[in-house]
């Protein structure tokens, strides 16, 4: 079989037992032990058992096979089994003492593990013979032989060896099983080893053993022992042991003899008996109490009490107690019989015995005894019964009735009179203390212990007034026991307390006093109502009685040796008096009450000056604070004032309290009252020079730790002071404490104080701030002590920054880091030295842990984090000190650190709130002051990132005089007599001679007026090289545009942020502005002085006509879902007197969750949200609702200003119309119920009532509820009318940065000679209020009330949560802007009411500061500055930033010709230009964000003088001009905005400019084409007659005289060839006129020009029709002919113009319509006598262009045009396919005519009779042509042409015309002109002109007749025929008639 994990540990313990030889006596106990793991149950089976066993047993033999050796031995066993029966006693015992030794070593090798089929048998077996061979040596025989035959049977080594193998056998085997065991026990080896015991025990051997056997012997011993254990534990055993009288004899014999008996089995006996005792049973008590087995011990103890050692007694009855104690949950009788036998005397006896006795043994036999008497106090069967006598008060948690028992109850009395009895009579110190421990222990059983006990014997209460007399440590133990019932009990023993105070009263033992204070004040810090406890039964007065006592007593021994008591207990007990009055003064006011009425402040004020008194009197001091602060700071700051230099920990400890009591901010004001600041800065006074290093004078005595902890201190009191506290930080601000501050850090002595100037070095990339941080505090580099010191203390000041310094949270123990050493220690106990330098060091370390270790980089934590400043004038104050971190020993040292702190002070200021907040402390005049030398010294390292910081804050505002020095930097300002000292007022005529200083930079020989200018303009003249000034304007232009230019997308109007309100509903939840008396109705009965406001006369509410509110508003962080907050724009209540409720009756919000703006009149009770009904309860009409909701979820975005628009237009009595504009753009408009009369459900009101009428601006603290939301609000009107949409539009266009009432607004005037119009917007008494941050201050309520009145006083107040008296308090008013119009009554503004959701920023941007240091002309001066493209570039960059940004500059640099001297200075500089600098150009005018915003031009007076200059772009480099040229054209494409934009193009007089370049010998063709297309576009865009004769007058100027001959020159290819002017080669010159007048045609032609006939015949009349036939001359290029006719046929095509081109027109209209105005020029100007006037010259038209076109006959064009006249087709533009020919042409005319046109029109007869004289001019010169040539072709084609058109419309009247059959028969019938037939009717000469004009002499010989003819013979043939056919004969005109009548003539004239 395979025994379980019990047996293999045995066996295993029995290897390590006798495998070893180890001593049994110590390996037993452990390993009986070690049966259990610590878990309590049994190893399991994989235990490491290898590590239990033998080396050999895990050597080779632990491989040998135990099965094995198990199965031979199985079966000798099995053949021993089988032969027993047979065999003889004495064979048998042979062959089972033979087998023993292999079963031991099996047992040896397997490990434990038994692998035994019969180990039952066998135990049975080995049992019995052991049994046997016991039994044979005891019978017979008296004890002591019996007793030394035992002994040898047993031996481990001797004769009998069988005895030894059979106990280890049976040892063995009695750890296998149960069953196993109890076969043993059968046996009858209980009994027989209790005999061997007994003889043992009683008979000790004569003669010691040598070493050798003595060990031999434990180890049987140990054996034998085990083995008795094995079997006493199981209950067989212990029955079979009580069928006999050994167990009673043994106990008998151990008490009787226990002085007598073997002292070896002194303890194994006692483990036997005390084994039997926890195995007792029933059949065992009963066993015991026959026998007498107590009373004979007890008997015979009493006997041995008084000779027997205390302790050798007290292990004796520790066995008989015992059995007494391990009986009784099976029966009591053994107790009784041990209290009926006097056991408690005997114990008594005992232990009273055991006081005066040695205690280095038996110890543990005492705490046993004492152990078990503790157990028996519960044993009992009647629970004791006591009354509830509980003493009230008691603490609120303790209830008597619902404590239940748990069983552990005490229930014997008389056991614990035994503890009681002792402790009363014994002084002995171990004794005492363990029955304290009792009594603790019984307590914890139960905690009704302390109440039956206390209720029956008062054990406490009596040991109370001993205890005096007991040892110091028993009497510390003792008060922790009664401290424990009130700790852990929550019982108030008041008569135990009593009678502790009594011992502190009577003070008999100093020590035992001092262990009952430090009790009570145990107590007392567990609950405040023992502060009422001690103070009501008189414990406070004594104690004050005996501290006044001592305080005398140190107040006449100060400055004397104290007496040696004074450093002992007296001075202990002083102490523990002190903790006692501070518990009880502890948030007890009473008490607090009951030390000042004892007069008590005085004396404790004494103590301060002793250093082991000091934290408790602190303390003290503390608690007084809270009935009188003002005291408590004037003694703390008193203190701190008076103490000396010395004193330096008495500072240390008084900053420590006055941290704590600035935790409460109802200190703050005392603080500040009691001059609070003042104090801890002379402190910092105080150490001027502490700091140095080495240190001198009298702080070389003092080491830098403590000195720098002192400054630690000083500052986190000013930071606690500061804290959330608005008074106290506008206190320290405006008293300029800050600067203060900075001067006395400055002075400690690390930082640099000389004069002189730091030398510059050169930086690679330095360390950052939190890198030396590190660096100085953790790493083991090098670092100078003055620099440790500075970057801690500005590491302190970074923490001051960020609101952290004064917090607890730094003041955890972390390991300090290595220091070096002080120069010297102040004489100091030396632990409390060590106690404030590890102090100092773990808060300095945890200052730099806490924020800088796990900075990266500064840059890299703000943005994510978004750091904030709580405390901007510590950043000035850093930055002060910046300059100062320097020593010349360590230059670039210096200057690295210098850097890094500058880097990170940038890091600071990242987020824009940030650079506002340090805006409004100063820090921009703070760096100009502190670090000028960096400034001005542009390689200094600091230089760059001081000048980031200023531009980034001169962006958000910059006070002008600020931002002067900042110009000034480089140079010392001259002497500025008559400066203003207000630069809101500088005067505008300074910046007039600024500018001219500016235009005369070049030159050098201006003497400027304005000081600013000149320094700007001849900085450079000034140095040694003009280089450097260029340099400096560089760098000023840079700064500038850095300051200047927008940091963020913003529209045009809104780009410069204007002053606003900011409302965060994350700190607080709510913000708001509170209107006060917006109006207040009154009846007739109430006097007027119950209104607030400003102005005369009551305003209605609500308005008769209505009203509208305005408010420009920018959301920076919307609200998400879950915390949806509102944004209110305007929140109107109202209240009436005698009412309770208020109400609101108007409200304009926007409501984030569906992104809708909410307007309601409805009436809503005015309270906080959670009681507010839900708006879905409230009646909402449909026909007139309450509530209306807009959608504007598109036109909202974050971070952009938007300006909301609501107008209510009242209609009827109840309703109106409600409209809502978002940026100017109307969102919607609805109709609802119109506000009602009275709040409520008021109809009616009293005489002697009123109604109170206020606002709200964002969330009112009612409504308080926390969210993300964040937005600031711009300027803010209430208007009591509605304006209309127009008025919403301009209002818009104003942008946030205007301010004033509405009452000029300068709209855009009509035309650019007009001056811009001032209108009133909104009538002045129609305005209600007007809110904005700019007109702002901060006031108190007292102001208030003397400035206004004390009506809004006392509103504001109640508002914000103060007294109506309070005069510190600073309050924020936005006045009302329309406060001073005429009008009712009004408000007299807002006040912000929050003190951390709202912040206010006044808005002074760099770009409008300038505007008061001289403006424009500044930035002109910079221009003139510029050498090189660079400086230029910048210098044009901030001048466009400024325009743009500020409206004022705009109009200051107009006021001052400033556009005219920057057309000079950029003239001056041609060469400086490029594109980049154009474009900054076109910025300033408006026009350069194409596709942006509107391209429509902004800036009149920059197009005019500076983009409208060409000369200056044309000899600009780069092709500047081309570039300008190009952006006109996008700029004037037909379109909305370029109408406008030619409307101004053409005031600015471009048309003549653009001419004047045409005239430049230079100019290209692509300028040309350019200039062409700006033409085209002006006059489309506004057509007029003045630029088309300034066009017109170009055009005849560029008309050849006739003598030169156009026609030959050849125009294909003309370009742009480099170098090649454009008037070098005649062919250009055609060119360009002939785009002109191609541009004038496509003008005229243009579908989206479209003139009346009015404006055409204008046009026409004003050039005259002899400009256009100049364009038709003989010796013109065709294709200026082509054009020419072709733009005057496009007049001709109107009958009324061609009417009078036929009937004649005057001439030379165009030249004096040119010369107009210029009469009086010309007067002027020397010339020679007057030209004649020959009065007005008349061309006929039709008779000139006649002898025009005759001379280009040639021109198929020409045809196609007078074709086109003819049938009023004004568009002949036939396709290039249809060009090929003129027979192509007139076919694509006839398909492409407007037949409609022509029947309702008719043909043109002045056209067709052009026609037919071109033909005729052709068929009637001399033919000498082939049959294909263009004579013989043309007159065909047009008589073609003729006849098609005869036969498309024969009955047109044109063909009985007769002046069409004259001429037709001219054709015929020629006879040639006559001689200067047309002399006096053509202006023009030439060689063409001449041909036509004259007669040919007639042939000599005639030609032939023109092939041609015959067409026109058939044409008159079809025409005659036609007409006798369908016109009757006696008609008058007949063609027949008329055709004769022409021949007749024509014959006659032939004759």
């Amino acid at each position: 079989m395979v025994l379980g994990c019990r047996e293999r540990v045995e066996q295993q313990g029995y290897t390590r037992l006798f495998g070893h030889g180890m001593d049994p006596v110590e390996e037993l106990p452990k390993q009986q032990g070690d049966f259990l793991d610590e878990t309590g149950q049994e190893p399991g089976p994989d235990s490491d058992v290898e590590a239990l066993a033998l080396p050999e047993a895990s050597g080779e033999r632990q491989h040998q096979c135990p099965a094995l050796l198990w199965e031979t031995l199985a079966k000798e066993f099995l053949e021993y089994e089988q032969a027993s029966p047979y065999l003889i006693p004495e064979e048998q015992q042979r062959r089972l003492l033979g087998f023993l030794p292999l079963f031991v070593k099996a047992w040896e090798e397997s490990g434990g593990i038994v692998s035994f089929p019969n180990v039952q048998f066998l135990a049975s077996e080995v049992s019995k013979l052991l049994t046997k061979e016991i039994k044979k040596k005891l019978n017979g025989k008296p004890a002591e032989d019996a007793r030394l035959a035992v002994a040898r049977l047993l031996q481990l080594k001797g004769e009998e060896e069988d005895g030894c193998v059979l106990l280890r056998s049976v040892y063995l085997l009695s750890q296998i099983d149960s069953g196993t065991l109890w076969n043993i026990i059968k046996s009858g080896l209980p009994v027989a080893l209790m005999q061997c015991l007994y003889l043992f025990f009683t008979f000790p051997l004569g003669k010691a053993s040598d070493g050798e056997t003595r060990e031999e012997d434990e180890q049987v011993q140990e054996m034998f022992v085990q083995t008795m254990l094995n079997l006493y534990r199981e209950e067989q055993g212990l029955e079979e042991l009580l069928s006999a009288a050994e167990l009673q004899s043994l106990i008998i014999a151990m008490a009787s003899l226990w002085d007598q008996c073997n002292l070896s089995w002194k303890a194994p006996t006692g483990r036997v008996l005390r084994t039997i005792s926890k195995a007792q049973t029933k059949t065992a008590v009963m066993y015991l109490q026959a026998a007498d087995c107590i009373k004979i011990a007890i008997q015979n103890l009493f006997k041995l009490a008084d000779t027997l050692p205390a302790s050798d007694m007290c292990e004796a009855v520790s066995i008989i107690l015992c059995f007494v104690k391990d009986s009784y949950p099976i029966s009591s009788a053994l107790l009784l019989e041990f209290e009926n036998n006097d056991g408690y005397q005997l114990l008594v006896k005992i232990l009273l015995r055991w006081e005066g006795s040695p205690h280095s043994e038996g110890d543990h036999h005492v705490e046993e005894v004492l152990d078990i008497l503790t157990c028996l106090t519960v044993c009992g069967k009647t629970e004791l019964k006591v009354s509830g006598n509980v003493t009230h008060p008691q603490l609120p948690h303790f209830d008597f009735e619902q404590t239940q028992s748990s069983g552990m109850t005490v229930k014997n009395l008389q056991a614990f009179q035994v503890l009681q009895s002792i402790f009363q009579k014994t002084s002995d110190l171990h004794l005492c203390r363990r029955i304290l421990l009792a009594i603790k222990t019984m307590w914890a059983w139960d905690t009704m212990n302390f109440f039956l006990l206390e209720w029956t014997l008062q054990p406490i209460s009596q040991f109370t007034d001993i205890i005096p007399l007991k040892p110091h440590l028993v009497q510390i133990q003792f008060f922790q026991l009664v401290e424990s019932v009130v700790l852990e009990l929550s019982y108030i023993p008041h008569e135990i307390l009593k009678k502790v105070e009594c011992l502190i009263k009577e003070n008999l033992v100093p020590f035992c006093t001092i262990a009952a204070l430090r009790c009570l004040h145990s107590i007392t810090k567990r609950d405040l109502l023992f502060t009422d406890i001690f103070r009501d039964s008189g414990l406070l007065g004594q104690l004050l009685t005996q501290l006044r006592k001592q305080a005398k007593i140190l107040r006449k021994t100060a400055g004397t040796q104290a007496p040696c008591l004074e450093q002992g207990t007296e001075q202990e007990l002083t102490c523990v008096m002190l903790k006692m009055v501070a518990a009880l003064v502890l948030g007890s006011v009473r008490n607090a009450v009951v030390i000042k009425d004892y007069g008590m402040v005085p004396y404790i004020k004494i103590f301060l000056d002793d250093e082991c008194y000091r934290s408790d009197t602190l303390c003290i001091l503390e608690q007084l604070s809270v009935i009188n602060t003002e005291e408590y700071m004037s003694i703390i700051i008193g203190a701190l004032c008076s103490s000396t230099q010395g004193e330096l920990y008495l500072k240390l400890d008084l900053l420590k309290s006055l941290l704590r009591n600035l935790e409460n901010p109802k200190c703050h004001s005392a603080f500040r009252t009691c001059s609070g600041f003042n104090g801890l800065l002379s402190l910092l006074s105080d150490m001027e020079g502490a700091l140095q290093d080495p240190p001198s004078g009298a702080w070389a005595a003092t080491g830098h730790s403590p000195i720098l902890e002192l400054v630690l201190y000083t500052l986190q009191g000013i930071a606690a002071a500061l804290h959330l506290d608005p008074i106290n930080s506008d206190f320290f601000q405006r008293n300029g404490l800050f600067e203060k501050l900075a001067e006395d850090l400055g002075s400690l002595g690390c930082f640099w104080t000389q004069e002189g100037q730091q030398v510059p070095v050169q930086l690679e990339k330095g360390r950052t701030f939190a890198e030396f941080l590190n660096a100085a505090l953790y790493s083991s580099e090098p670092f100078p002590a003055w620099l440790k010191i500075c970057i801690q203390i500005l590491s302190f000041l970074d923490h001051m920054i960020k609101g952290t310094l004064h917090l607890a949270s730094f003041l955890p123990e972390i390991k300090p880091a290595a220091e070096e050493p002080p120069w010297d220690v102040q004489k100091r106990p030396q632990d409390q030295q060590e106690g404030h330098c590890t102090s100092f060091k773990q808060l300095e370390n945890k200052l730099a842990a806490s924020d800088y270790r796990a900075w990266a980089d500064p840059e890299d934590r703000l943005e994510g984090g978004n750091c904030a400043i709580i405390h901007p004038g510590a950043v000035c104050v850093m930055v002060r000190l910046l300059p100062k971190l320097y020593k010349e020993e360590h230059p670039e040292l210096s200057q690295e650190i210098q850097c890094a702190v500058a880097d990170h002070v940038q890091s600071l200021v990242k987020s824009e709130k940030s650079r506002q907040v340090m805006c409004a402390s100063g820090l921009l005049s703070t760096i100009i002051t502190s670090c000028q030398h960096a400034l001005n010294n542009d390689s200094h390292p600091l230089h760059l990132p001081l000048i980031r910081i200023f531009e980034k804050l001169a962006s958000q505002s910059i006070e002008p005089d600020v931002l002067r020095q900042f110009l000034w930097l480089g140079t010392p300002p001259p002497a500025m007599t008559g400066a203003c000292e207000n630069p809101a007022k500088t005067p505008l005529y300074q910046e007039t001679s600024l500018c001219k200083a500016a235009c005369s930079e070049d030159s050098g020989a201006a003497v400027p007026d304005n000081p600013v200018v000149t320094q700007l303009a001849t900085r450079n003249t000034s140095s040694p090289r003009a280089s450097r000034g260029s340099a400096m304007a560089l760098q000023t232009s840079m700064s500038l545009i850095s300051m200047t230019s927008p940091r963020n997308f913003q529209p045009h109007s809104t780009s410069l942020a204007p002053s606003f309100v900011e409302f965060d509903m994350s700190p607080e939840g709510y913000g708001c502005l509170f209107l006060p008396t917006l109006s207040t109705v009154m009846g007739p009965n109430v006097e007027h002085s119950i209104s607030g406001g400003i102005g005369m006369g009551a305003r209605l509410f609500p308005p008769s006509g209505g009203l509208t509110v305005s408010s420009w508003f920018l959301v920076s962080r919307f609200c998400s879902a879950r915390d949806a907050h509102r944004l209110r724009f305007l929140t109107v209540v109202r209240h009436m007197s005698r009412m309770e409720q208020e109400f609101v009756c108007f409200a304009v919000s926007f409501s984030p969750t569906d992104r809708s703006l909410v307007i309601s009149t409805e009436e809503v009770e005015f309270q906080p949200l959670d009681i507010m009904e839900p708006e879905m309860e409230v009646p909402n009409h449909p026909s007139a609702p309450t509530q209306i909701e807009f959608s504007c979820t598109q036109q909202l975005a974050t971070g952009q200003w938007h300006h909301l628009t609501v107008t209510v237009a009242k209609e009827t009595k109840r309703s109106c119309i409600v409209s809502a504009y978002i940026n100017g753009q109307i969102l919607g408009s609805a109709k609802m119920q119109y506000i009602q009369p009275l709040p409520g459900n008021t109809i009616s009101m009293e005489p002697s009532s009123f109604v109170d009428i206020y606002g709200y601006i964002a969330t009112p603290r009612v409504w308080k509820q926390k969210s993300s939301l964040a937005w600031r609000l711009g300027p803010t009107y209430l208007f009591e009318e509605s304006i209309s949409g127009e008025t919403v539009e301009v209002i818009n266009k104003l942008g946030p940065r205007y301010f004033s009432n509405f009452q000029a607004v300068q709209l855009p005037a009509n035309g650019h000679s007009k001056e811009p119009q001032l209108t009133a917007l909104v009538a002045e008494e129609r305005i209600s209020f007007g809110i904005n941050a700019m007109c702002s201050s901060t006031t108190t309520i007292q102001d208030i009330k003397s400035c206004y009145n004390e009506v809004d006083g006392r509103l504001i107040a109640k508002e914000m949560g103060i007294i109506s008296r309070d005069s510190s308090t600073p309050v924020f008013l936005a006045t009302n802007i329309a406060g001073h119009l005429a009008g009712p009554l009004r408000t007299i503004g807002s006040v912000a009411v929050g003190q951390f959701g709202v912040r206010v920023f006044q808005s002074c941007p760099a770009a409008n500061s300038l505007n008061f240091i001289g403006g424009p002309a500044i930035l002109l001066g910079l221009i003139a500055m510029a050498r090189d493209d660079h400086a230029m570039y910048a210098a044009v960059k901030v001048l466009n930033s400024v325009l743009n940004r500020s409206p004022m500059s705009e109009k200051l640099m107009s006021h001052i010709g400033g556009y005219q001297l920057l057309v000079y200075l950029l003239r001056r500089k041609t060469k400086l230009l490029n594109n980049r600098i154009l474009q900054l150009v076109l910025s300033i005018a408006g026009t350069a964000e194409l596709g942006l915003e509107s391209s429509t031009i902004k800036n009149y007076s920059a197009f005019q003088y500076i983009l409208s200059n060409f000369e200056l772009w044309s000899n600009a480099p780069e092709n500047l001009d081309l570039a300008l040229f190009s952006h006109l054209v996008e700029i004037l494409r037909p379109s909305r905005d370029g109408c406008r934009n030619t409307k101004v193009a053409y005031q600015m007089q471009m048309v003549p400019k653009l001419v004047f370049l045409l005239n430049d010998i230079e100019i290209s063709c692509s300028r040309v084409t350019t200039i062409c297309t700006i033409f085209s576009y002006l006059l489309q865009g506004y057509f007029n007659t003045k630029d088309i004769l300034r066009i017109g007058l170009f055009l005849v100027y560029t008309l050849k005289p006739s003598s030169v001959d156009e026609s030959q020159i050849c125009l294909d290819g003309i370009s742009d060839p480099p170098g090649e002017a454009l008037s070098q080669t005649s062919g250009k010159t055609i060119w360009l006129r002939n785009r002109l007048l191609k541009m004038l045609l496509d003008v005229m032609c243009s579908d989206k020009l479209h003139l009346s006939s009015e404006a055409q015949e204008e046009m026409f009349l004003a050039l005259g029709p002899d400009w256009f036939l100049m364009f038709t001359q003989s010796h013109l290029h065709p294709s200026t002919v082509v054009i020419g006719v072709k733009l005057l046929l496009h007049f001709l095509h109107n009958p009324t113009l061609l009417s009078k081109f036929k009937e004649g027109v005057v001439a030379g209209r165009w030249v004096e319509n040119s010369s107009m105005g210029l009469d009086i020029l010309m007067d002027n100007l020397k010339r020679g006598p007057p030209m004649p006037d020959y009065g007005p010259y008349l061309v006929f038209g039709l008779t000139v262009l006649q002898v025009c076109l005759i001379n280009h006959i040639h021109l198929p064009e020409i045809y196609l045009l007078v074709s086109g006249l003819f049938l009023g087709t004004p568009q002949c533009d036939p396709p290039e396919a249809s060009k090929a020919d003129l027979d192509s042409m007139l076919q694509w005319l006839l398909q492409n005519h407007q037949t409609e046109d022509v029947l309702k029109t008719g043909l043109c007869t002045e056209a067709v009779a052009l026609l037919l004289e071109m033909v005729k001019a052709t068929v009637n010169k001399p033919f000498a042509g082939t049959e294909g040539s263009w004579e013989v072709a043309y007159p065909g084609n047009v008589m073609q042409f003729l006849c098609l058109i005869y036969h498309s419309y024969p009955q047109d009247p044109v063909w009985c015309c007769s002046d069409f059959l004259q001429t037709l028969a001219s054709v015929v019938f020629h006879v040639g002109a006559h001689q200067g037939g047309f002399e006096g009717l053509s202006p023009f000469n030439g060689p063409a002109a001449t041909e036509a004009n004259s007669c040919p002499d007639p042939p000599a010989a005639p030609l032939p007749q023109h092939p041609a003819k015959k067409q026109v013979w058939d044409f008159l043939r079809i025409l005659l025929m036609e007409s006798l056919a369908s016109i009757p004969a006696h008609k008058q005109g007949h063609p027949f008639e008329l055709l004769l009548e022409a021949t007749v003539t024509l014959t006659a004239g032939r004759k």
